[in-house]
């Protein structure tokens, strides 16, 4: 296996254990995905920065009480580029959550439909990787995670048209989309 294979095999195993996390929110293997110390940086879904891998915990743990991700994440890669110690994947999918508790996702940004218990949630992310743990060793971590709503599936792109519907979760021009986490929901 060459190293770009190697790196590549190890940037994957990362999305899917981020991602695969996030179905019941299992905090010891979402650990496993990011530097040590306060370097990380992540744009959450709900709109708010979390710095650092302490901070990410505390988020988890007041969702552990608030909502629960009754399904795997459907997530579909759109590009993996790998150069030397950095890399960076292009994702959207469909996040199924249930509230559960009384304050919810606690923002505006990231709320389901009519009060709704259960409403899946589009999404697209940017994860953009180092090789380095947080304490200098040449280990593949994920440093920073961008996370937003995708319209909605049936809406044209303006000035091009064309829908996400039309090309697929995770399609475009070029695009064969790559799934590597669990087989989740699909409901658009």
């Amino acid at each position: 296996m060459s190293n770009l294979e190697k790196d590549r095999e190890a940037i994957l195993t990362l999305h899917k254990n981020w991602w695969e996390a996030n179905h019941q929110l299992v905090i010891p293997l979402m650990e496993t995905v990011y530097p040590a110390g306060d370097a990380y940086l992540m744009f959450n879904l709900n709109g708010h920065p979390y710095f650092g891998i302490k901070e990410k915990v505390e988020l988890w743990k007041h969702y552990q009480k608030e909502l629960d991700i009754v399904a795997y994440p459907d997530i579909e890669i759109m590009r993996l580029t790998i150069s030397g110690d950095m890399a960076w994947i292009a994702c959207e999918g469909i996040f199924p959550m249930r509230i559960i508790g009384s304050s919810g996702t606690g923002s505006a940004t990231w709320e389901t439909k009519d009060g709704v218990e259960y409403d899946p949630f589009r999404l697209r992310a940017t994860e953009i990787y180092q090789r380095d743990d947080g304490n200098g060793n040449p280990v593949w971590k994920m440093w920073h995670f961008h996370c937003s709503p995708m319209p909605d599936p049936d809406e044209p792109r303006p000035g091009l048209g064309g829908t996400q519907n039309q090309r697929g979760l995770g399609g475009g021009p070029g695009i064969t989309p790559l799934r590597v986490t669990g087989e989740g929901t699909r409901e658009n």
